[in-house]
């Protein structure tokens, strides 16, 4: 399914089991939307949270996942659906 194509918003949450950068930790770390938009919106759950606004799944997987394969971050979602192709 294209992202575009989503009825409802798709829920997500970031668990990791390292953190390379000291910052936000290990464990559940972020929660974030996928909207119809295909808009990806993320919040840190860090002592510093924030919130960001992704153009795709593809620019939010490159910045967080791609980019730091040694933190072995794992991707849920609320409907227990894949991660978009």
């Amino acid at each position: 399914m294209n992202q575009t194509e989503l009825a409802a918003p798709r829920a997500f949450a970031i668990v990791r089991e390292e953190d390379s950068t000291g910052v936000s930790g290990t464990g559940h770390v972020l929660d974030g939307v996928i909207f119809h938009t295909g808009q990806v919106v993320v919040c840190w759950r860090s002592r510093y949270g924030s919130i960001t606004i992704f153009e795709n799944w593809e620019a939010f997987d490159s910045v967080h996942l791609k980019a730091h394969p040694e933190n072995r971050a794992h991707v849920t979602f609320a409907d227990g659906g894949q991660v978009p192709t």
